[in-house]
């Protein structure tokens, strides 16, 4: 409110008018109907017409980026939505959101142009039905020339079910496969069920310890060597045809297993000299290349920034936004998120500001952006949701903090 009301007052001199448009403006938000995907296409719109911002192709394909984030709101009680926070070490009331990105590049500088977000049921808490739709959005809007990109979280099996044939997934650093497609084993006796089981001999990309035993890693079917944007070597061992197993299938339904059972998957290890563990990929891709397949994961933290640039704009980086309706949680931090796309590429295109006469080799981030805005003199608020409340009355010092006595 104080945002809405600091640009109205530049325009509308009529006290009485300014505000009643700036309480229309806030139900707009909570019951005003238009469509999310619309203003998110338009902002698609303005800046690929500009021409500065381009996709980055890797292979033949664009990269579209996929992530949750959340949205903390510890202070609502009655919000079933919950996600994990790391310095919580729990999980806690928050509203999740899923983010389709489409990386680009800017100047020289990596930007990820946001392309949809699935606004979760703040009333369940539900992460696999939240996921599964994130999924469904990927494969319904997924172009023949993009390829999708998940962290660890996301599972390989559930993104091929839900019909993306074109992704990049992180995997588990104790994941294992099939080395052929899974067969039914000979029944070897009359008494007993009949076998169901599909069986395969197992691959392990990674070696494990199971107590105090180690389990070695299979052998890779093939090794290289790639050098990254930096001119660091790095060694990939590659799987080429590798297969699920029974136990990834226990969730997928019946006229799916037998089609994904004989799927072919790529499995790559990248060992960088500067990590201690290697970077585990899967992909149902078999064309795709060692090179490719390291740029294409790598292309997939750009879309952190946009939550990282919405929640500074709603509360200096913190997220919260004190908003009560259902509604409004949902819509408030969809909004921030187009903005916070809107404002990574404004940032991008403008030439960097320095911050003081420390900042020696200032970047064109929307930090410096923001506090240039400040400097020149246009209001804007550091806590969007921050009221100017009459606290004369109120004790200060010793005197507020002091217990009173029995």
């Amino acid at each position: 409110m104080p945002a809405v009301e600091a640009f109205l007052r530049q325009e509308v001199e009529d006290e009485k008018e300014r505000a009643a448009r700036s309480r229309r403006a806030a139900k707009a938000l909570t019951y005003g109907s238009y469509n999310l995907k619309e203003l998110i296409d338009k902002l698609r719109e303005i800046v690929e017409g500009e021409g500065v911002w381009q996709p980055i192709i890797v292979q033949g394909y664009r990269v579209a980026s996929v992530d949750m984030t959340a949205y903390r709101r510890a202070a609502v009680e009655k919000l079933a939505s919950k996600a994990y926070f790391s310095d919580t070490n729990r999980a806690v009331p928050a509203v999740p959101i899923g983010m389709i990105a489409t990386a680009g590049e800017v100047n020289g500088q990596k930007v990820a142009l946001l392309k949809n977000a699935v606004v979760t049921d703040v009333k369940t808490n539900d992460s696999e039905a939240d996921k599964k739709e994130l999924y469904r959005m990927v494969a319904a809007g997924l172009a023949k020339d993009e390829i999708s990109v998940f962290d660890a979280g996301f599972k390989l099996v559930e993104a091929i079910q839900a019909g993306i044939k074109q992704c990049v997934i992180r995997l588990a650093t104790n994941c294992t496969f099939g080395k052929t497609p899974g067969e039914i084993p000979e029944r070897t006796s009359t008494k007993g069920r009949i076998p169901t089981q599909y069986k395969a001999e197992i691959v392990r990309p990674l070696e494990r310890t199971h107590g105090e035993n180690t389990i070695p890693a299979d052998p890779a079917d093939e090794i290289c060597t790639i050098t990254d944007e930096t001119g660091q070597e790095l060694e990939v061992h590659i799987w080429n045809k590798v297969y699920f197993l029974e136990r990834h299938l226990k969730k997928v339904a019946k006229s799916k297993k037998e089609d994904l059972r004989q799927m072919p998957l790529k499995v790559m290890a990248i060992y960088h000299p500067a990590y201690d563990h290697p970077l585990l990929i899967g992909t149902p891709v078999l064309t795709l290349e060692p090179v490719a397949g390291y740029t294409i994961y790598g292309l997939r933290w750009p879309v952190e920034g946009l939550p990282q640039t919405g929640k500074y704009i709603l509360s200096g980086g913190g997220g919260t936004h004190y908003v009560h309706h259902p509604t409004a949680m949902q819509r408030l931090p969809t909004l921030s998120l187009i903005f916070g796309s809107l404002l990574k590429y404004v940032a991008a295109t403008l030439p960097p500001f320095r911050t003081g006469f420390w900042d020696r080799q200032p970047k064109p981030t929307y930090g410096r952006l923001l506090r240039h805005l400040k400097k020149v003199g246009i209001s804007l608020s550091d806590q969007l949701f921050k009221k100017a409340s009459v606290t004369a009355h109120l004790p200060v010092g010793y005197e507020a903090i002091r217990l009173a006595m029995a």
